[in-house]
């Protein structure tokens, strides 16, 4: 053994290298809100859903009953109960005591999110090369965390960071299937899958073909040949699935029903409609014509690699000592890092009529783990230390010539354009504005004199999404409106002359005159009309 080798060996440089990649990830989060393309897309209202819920939630618990804060909210199609909701609203809760800020819930959101993410894969990792899982341990998290601090730095798959994103099914998958290829389970081992696999569907039911689609692949590939061999052992295999299939049932079925309920309304919702009708849109020319700028945008960069990492690993079998179980591991990540996403990517196109090449990364995020687990697979030994200290070394430069550049790092978010609006606000006494749906979340978050903004569309329609009923059903009149989003004419012919503009950095706010109150109310009043109106149609009265 070299020299080199033995300094990479020992324990407490391994620690150290694990703290050096910790403290660059931690140190990337203060670049985010010193950097306002990134800050816009962390704290856009997307990532931000969760935290209007919970202020809600508040809002009722002080009126003397919480669940009114869940009324009359209009939820994403998933549910995002466990691990994204559960996780977010215990850090805001324990945040109260301390006073501490959004800002600060988020990124310590991130920090724990990005570490179970690990540690998930990690055990399906485990499960399949234990040995080789403890050996590489503490070089594989410290370039995981160099990794996550580098996307950060470089706003790059920023989903994998944020509540609501699907990262909680890319978290949840890994221990779901290392349940599955547990060999000898007993009777806890059966009620855990079952009920791991019932919360997870019941909380995104895009759960269910991101766990099935690999697993039958694999089956198929691996044992459907030996169960037809041995006949005796299709009963054990049978039982194998049981739990699997209980619980995909159960949460399918709980989630029908729960998202029928009169309390929160799901404007969109997984299950309602069949894509078997339109699998012939499988030979359409547009979609195919498309997937080569797909596989020219950094989403499809990745599932290149993956794919290649993975045939790449099977190309250099013959000259490495590699067992049957790593080579079902790498076989198992192609299905979920590139069958998986590639089925993804046709259902998008099938259901919605989405190209691939304008899918979202969020819908692709397991391409991460998956490629990182080929990585794992295929980089052992020497060249694992020598990488691990390599990437160290690239993410201390990379942080250090950030700093040299005197770019800031901080934790606080307040974009020029609200401070420039609570100016304002402040001056003039406002209260409440309107908005489109990018703008207005910020504005209920970040404003230091609690400016509200309610969500519309350009033509002053409320869009039943990610906002709640009780949003609009205050007497308070609107002071102003945010135009990034909406359109100054229909403002105008709306609410009649008399507004006048104020200038901010990156947004334009129009100001109603005093001259316009009365048509505010009757705005405000037809609003209230409409919503109570939907509510008797829907039969949520």
């Amino acid at each position: 053994m070299s020299l080199m080798d033995q300094f990479l060996d020992r324990k407490e440089i391994k620690l150290f290298f694990l703290l050096i990649s910790f403290s660059i990830f931690l140190m990337s989060l203060g670049s985010i809100s010193g950097s306002e393309s990134t800050a816009r897309s962390f704290y856009s209202t997307d990532s931000l859903f969760f935290a209007n819920v919970f202020s809600e939630l508040i809002k009722g618990y002080e009126e003397g009953n919480v669940f009114a804060g869940l009324k009359d909210w209009t939820w994403t199609p998933a549910f995002y109960l466990f691990p994204d909701l559960i996780l977010y609203f215990l850090l805001r809760l324990f945040a109260i005591p301390i006073n501490a800020s959004i800002e600060v819930v988020h990124l310590g959101y991130t920090i724990l999110q990005w570490t179970f993410l690990f540690f998930s894969w990690n055990i399906l990792f485990k499960r399949c090369l234990p040995e080789e899982s403890n050996i590489s341990f503490l070089y594989r998290i410290s370039i995981w965390f160099v990794l996550g601090g580098l996307f950060i730095f470089e706003s790059r798959f920023l989903p994998l960071f944020l509540p609501g994103f699907h990262t909680g099914t890319w978290c949840l998958l890994p221990i779901s299937w290392a349940l599955f290829f547990t060999p000898k389970k007993s009777k806890a081992h059966y009620i855990l899958e079952f009920l791991l696999i019932f919360i997870a569907v019941l909380s995104d039911p895009l759960f269910l073909p991101s766990f099935l689609i690999p697993i039958l692949l694999y089956e198929l590939f691996t044992n459907l040949n030996t169960i037809f061999k041995k006949p005796k052992l299709s009963i054990s295999y049978i039982v194998k699935w049981v739990p699997v299939v209980l619980g995909l049932f159960a949460g399918v079925k709980t989630y029908s029903l729960l998202v029928k309920n009169n309390i929160v309304f799901f404007p969109y919702r997984y299950f309602e409609k069949s894509i078997f009708g339109n699998l012939k849109l499988i030979f359409d020319p547009s979609f195919w014509n498309s997937f080569p700028n797909f596989l020219g945008s950094l989403t499809g960069i990745l599932w290149t690699l993956t794919f290649g990492c993975g045939i790449l690993f099977f190309s250099l079998r013959k000259f490495r000592k590699d067992d049957n179980r790593s080579l079902n591991l790498d076989l198992f990540y192609i299905f979920s890092g590139v069958i998986l996403p590639f089925f993804l990517i046709l259902t998008a196109y099938v259901s919605e009529n989405t190209l691939p090449e304008k899918v979202p990364f969020r819908y692709l995020g397991i391409l991460v783990p998956s490629l990182f687990g080929l990585f794992c697979i295929l980089i052992k030994g020497r060249v694992l230390k020598i990488i691990t200290f390599s990437i160290l070394i690239y993410g201390g430069s990379y942080l250090s010539s950030y700093l040299i550049e005197n770019k800031s790092l901080k934790i606080e978010y307040y974009p020029e354009w609200i401070s420039c609006l609570d100016d304002i606000g402040r001056k003039k006494h406002w209260q409440r504005g309107m908005g489109g749906f990018w703008t207005s979340a910020p504005v209920r978050n970040f404003s230091k004199i609690g400016l509200v903004s309610d969500y519309y569309e350009p033509d002053l329609s409320i869009r039943p999404w990610q906002n709640t009923f009780r949003w609009y059903q205050l007497d308070r009149n609107y002071s102003f409106a945010i135009l990034n989003e909406l359109d100054e004419e229909v403002l105008s012919k709306t609410f009649g002359p008399g507004a006048h503009k104020e200038e901010c950095p990156g947004a334009k706010i129009y100001v109603f005159s005093t001259k316009n109150e009365k048509e505010i109310k009757n705005f405000i009043l037809l609003k209230k009309a409409d919503i109570d109106s939907w509510k008797k149609n829907t039969g949520r009265e």
